[in-house]
């Protein structure tokens, strides 16, 4: 009975995966491999330097969140940034989104917090990057397209949602494995268990709006932050653009990373993403494909470094109590 939905699973990820390197081979044919050469060779060492900062100052904004997004003391200011800088690069580098559920194991390890826990941080605050997006997505497009834009209305409202649907979300969930886990079994009721104490961590997250509203400023901080280093990048290879214009093209690239195509990195999904928002903002289309894969190539290599400071610094053991 399992081999079916299993199976299922696979291809599944293997079209996705096909589907990723199709996006990836096709922003790569647009760009030009001797033009993205020739961009990655001349980057200008000052921007670049400082766009590193920026990465650096965003994994500390996202440290920050998670100690908030946690109880009171639970995971020491310290040692948030380096949990960040780890988690991020195992949900980039691991394939198949397999990596993002390395943050709930890190926080069981390095915080004391419980998996399913641990899951409720993690949907937490991929919530509230999703509504970040939106007030940026809005922001941008508002200046772009000016005021009374449909599109920043549409972006703010479509990327708000998920934040005030989690909530509701789970409750049902927790019902609805009440209803058909629960009786199959000593597994099904472990799972609607699981469910419940996911369900009960996140009302427990709502009890404390202070430290909420605060996870939900530093996540407009690190966004910031973010769109602060992809424009240094861009500066770095060569391209100065206005800053609503950077902001409103890679939100719309962030966004893509949401389809579930990825193979590993987000390759073909962000520089697709960023190509065709670009391009729609009057970029040439192989300059738009460039700078994107150019971007990315640079933003995964801080990554990667910052993660190797995160996961050799943290180690195996257990925070002392």
């Amino acid at each position: 009975m399992r081999d079916g939905p299993q199976r299922r699973d696979r291809v599944g990820r293997l079209v996705g995966a096909a589907l990723a390197l199709g996006l990836a081979a096709a922003v790569l044919a647009l760009a030009g491999p001797a033009a993205l050469w020739r961009l990655l060779r001349a980057s200008h060492p000052a921007p670049l330097a400082l766009a590193f900062a920026g990465f650096g100052v965003a994994t500390v904004l996202r440290g920050f969140r998670l100690t908030l997004l946690l109880p009171s003391g639970r995971l020491p200011p310290g040692r948030a940034p380096l949990v960040a800088a780890a988690a991020q690069a195992a949900a980039l580098f691991l394939p198949l989104r397999t990596g993002e559920l390395v943050l709930p194991l890190l926080l069981a390890r390095h915080a004391d917090w419980e998996l399913t826990a641990g899951v409720s941080t993690l949907l937490a605050a991929r919530t509230l990057d999703l509504a970040t997006l939106g007030v940026w997505a809005g922001a941008s497009a508002l200046l772009v397209a000016g005021l009374g834009g449909p599109a920043a209305a549409l972006a703010v409202a479509a990327l708000l949602l998920p934040a005030l649907a989690l909530p509701v979300a789970v409750g049902a969930a927790d019902r609805a494995a009440v209803r058909c886990l629960a009786p199959r079994g000593v597994g099904g009721r472990r799972w609607a268990r699981r469910v419940r104490r996911l369900r009960r961590a996140l009302e427990e997250l709502a009890r404390r709006p202070g430290r909420l509203a605060l996870a939900a400023l530093a996540s407009l901080g690190l966004w910031g932050a973010t769109w602060g280093y992809t424009w240094l990048l861009l500066a770095a290879i060569g391209y100065r653009w206005p800053v609503p214009r950077v902001i409103a093209g890679s939100a719309v690239a962030s966004l893509t990373n949401l389809l579930p195509v990825n193979l590993v990195a987000n390759l073909g999904t962000l520089e697709a993403g960023w190509t065709a928002a670009f391009s729609a903002l009057g970029v040439p289309v192989d300059q738009a494909a460039a700078s994107g894969l150019a971007c990315h190539l640079w933003a995964l290599v801080f990554a990667a470094l910052l993660g190797a400071i995160g996961w050799l610094t943290l180690g195996p053991s257990h925070p002392k109590s």
